[in-house]
């Protein structure tokens, strides 16, 4: 099995065109790094990341095909990566590295553009690896180097889905715009569904099987898996104490956790209060009593506007059985914003500030592209996030008729 071949953002979900579509924040979470920098500098360790000394982690290896060629060893932090060391290796393609890190860190090699391996480093790790020059395969021997198989182990299930991701997206590229292209289009979606499904469980499942290993922490904060639970961040958290209590990771995962359960389901959703489109102020906890969707959307946001006439028959339906919708609006125009309201028909409350994505509430909720839906029971509290369609309207039917 070959490993990535697109370097650090490849970790993210694949944007198969078949994907149900979203407006996002260009700037909200793109790390991109360019090897080109450094191909011709030999650039000195991180003083935040290495000390000197004798003893340490080794990481010997030989690339078939690359003689001569840089290997550079880096830290993945969630914004950007810093380099540790680098290498060149010799004109029959070996390498090695070592040296002494202050605690264990979660590292990518790279050796070109296009070809990447990921690896937990702590100074236990004594690697030899085999690589391919051409399609990333490798293999690994040593001591120490579970952070280099369970890794490996990791993305080896990650490449099955995307091939079948990426199969879909060229089947879907060659629809013929008929009747039956669209029929096979709509099974394509919920194939598409089913799939992103099982393979969210099976990665979930992986992450849970390591107690004590930094990769649950590597699968939440790396975007292996998208929105991860509660209960996942919570249990990268203990994994990451057990492994290195005082890991920076473990630090970093504790503040996310400590973040998140506010917005975790079962939780009361907090409070917000914004002006409506007559200048009157609404507060979210005035229509405690109700199930509540919380709708963040736009005037600008062509999702947003194909999702309305669903929302409206939806309204209609069950909000004489006790059903509210609030949108809060990420516009910044007050014209503009009014206009949709009005054009299409949204008879349910609204509320904006007109700071589009730095809406407070926006911002309160973590929005970082819409439309995004919070599904609020009578007392306030989170049970669903993301509902879009018939699993929307099936959720707040289950809410209105329980006892």
């Amino acid at each position: 099995m070959s490993l990535f071949k697109t370097g650090y953002v490849i970790l993210g979900l694949l944007a198969v065109a078949i994907v149900m579509p979203s407006c996002t924040n260009a700037n909200a979470g793109n790390v991109k790094q360019d090897l080109r920098n450094w191909v011709n500098n030999l650039l000195t360790p991180s003083k935040t990341t290495l000390e000197k000394a004798v003893t340490g982690y080794s990481i010997k290896g030989s690339i078939k095909n690359k003689p001569k060629n840089l290997v550079v060893l880096f830290e993945m932090q969630q914004q950007q990566l810093v380099v540790i060391d680098s290498v060149h290796t010799d004109e029959n393609g070996n390498f090695e590295l070592k040296g002494n890190v202050k605690e264990p860190l979660i590292c990518q090699l790279q050796w070109d553009q296009s070809s990447v391996l990921y690896m937990i480093l702590d100074n236990k790790t004594n690697a030899k690896l085999e690589i391919s020059g051409t399609d990333g395969n490798y293999s690994v021997e040593g001591k120490g180097i579970e952070g280099i198989t369970d890794i490996k182990e990791l993305l080896d299930l990650i490449v099955r889905y995307d091939n079948q991701f990426r199969n879909m997206q060229n089947e879907a590229g060659t629809l013929p715009n008929t009747q039956e292209g669209y029929a096979r289009g709509v099974q394509l979606q919920s194939d598409y569904n089913s799939l992103m499904a099982e393979r969210n469980k099976t990665l979930r499942s992986f992450a849970m099987s390591k107690t004590k290993s930094l990769v649950p922490y590597f699968i939440v904060t790396f975007g292996v898996i998208q929105d991860p639970d509660i209960e996942l961040i919570k249990f990268a958290m203990e994994a990451g104490k057990s492994y290195s209590s005082n890991s920076k990771y473990v630090k970093d995962i504790t503040k996310r956790y400590e973040f998140e359960k506010i917005l975790a389901i079962g939780a009361v959703a907090p409070d917000f209060k914004l002006p409506q489109p007559n200048g009157d102020s609404l507060s979210l906890s005035s229509l405690r009593g109700k199930v509540v969707l919380i709708d963040f959307w736009a005037s600008w946001c062509g999702p947003c506007r194909r999702e309305n006439p669903f929302n409206t028959k939806m309204y209609k339906k069950f909000n004489p059985m006790g059903f509210e919708i609030i949108g809060v609006s990420l516009d910044e125009d007050p014209g503009r914003w009014k206009a949709a309201i009005k054009s299409d028909s949204l008879v349910w409350r609204h509320v904006s500030d007109l700071k589009k994505w730095n809406s407070a509430p926006a911002q309160l909720y973590k929005v970082s592209s819409i439309p995004a839906t919070y599904l609020l029971d009578k007392e306030g509290r989170i049970v669903a996030k993301g509902l879009r369609g018939e699993a929307l309207q099936a959720k707040v039917e289950e809410l209105l008729i329980q006892p």
